[in-house]
């Protein structure tokens, strides 16, 4: 081995590696989420980990719709879901006019906390195939579908299985392990 090529290679070595670091590659130190961030994420891994029956969707191209009734606290985070995949489908972000109870396309509804007060109307609509999904305090009390809930300083959800087996919905085993708890009596208004 020649010794005055090797200081070379750890040089070119360690130019690459600095070039690496500082070329927009992810940062080395972890950034917080916000809770918008997160509960957008939720979203998108319930779409993953979530079986829609096939007469869901009107062909094999049609979109997985996401919607959000009420008032938007989510923001750019549920933006950055649109134009991901699930389940063989691009995801479609869709945000619904005040006062709307037609919900047809859409697979999920985030219904916001401005819409407490009609919680219960958009719950009975109980449209198949649709997962409903709120951070309102007993929104699984209420016949929703999964619940997300601030505990232990992080954001855990509940699940309501009687309003997935409603709606002809299937969770998987490894989104049941993740919840909070899940009960199937809940909702039967």
């Amino acid at each position: 081995m020649n010794l005055l090529r090797y200081p070379l290679i750890l040089r070119i070595a360690s130019g690459l590696l600095l070039l690496l670091l500082l070329s927009g590659s992810p940062p080395l130190h972890a950034q917080a989420l916000s809770e918008a961030q997160i509960k957008a994420g939720f979203l998108y891994n319930f779409a993953k980990y979530i079986e829609w029956p096939g007469e869901a969707f009107s062909s094999k191209d049609a979109s997985f719709v996401m919607c959000l009734a009420g008032r938007d606290t989510l923001g750019a985070s549920f933006d950055s879901i649109d134009g991901k995949t699930v389940h063989g489908h691009l995801v479609a972000v869709r945000r619904m006019g005040g006062g709307s109870e037609d919900f047809r396309g859409c697979h999920i509804l985030f219904v916001s906390e401005s819409e407490q007060r009609r919680v219960a109307s958009i719950v009975r609509t109980g449209q198949a195939a649709l997962l409903t999904v709120s951070d309102i305090d007993g929104f699984i009390d209420m016949g929703g579908g999964i619940g997300l809930l601030n505990a232990d300083e992080r954001v855990q959800f509940e699940v309501n299985l009687g309003a997935l087996q409603r709606a002809s919905l299937k969770a998987s085993s490894q989104l049941l392990k993740l919840a909070r708890n899940s009960s199937s009596m809940r909702g039967k208004n």
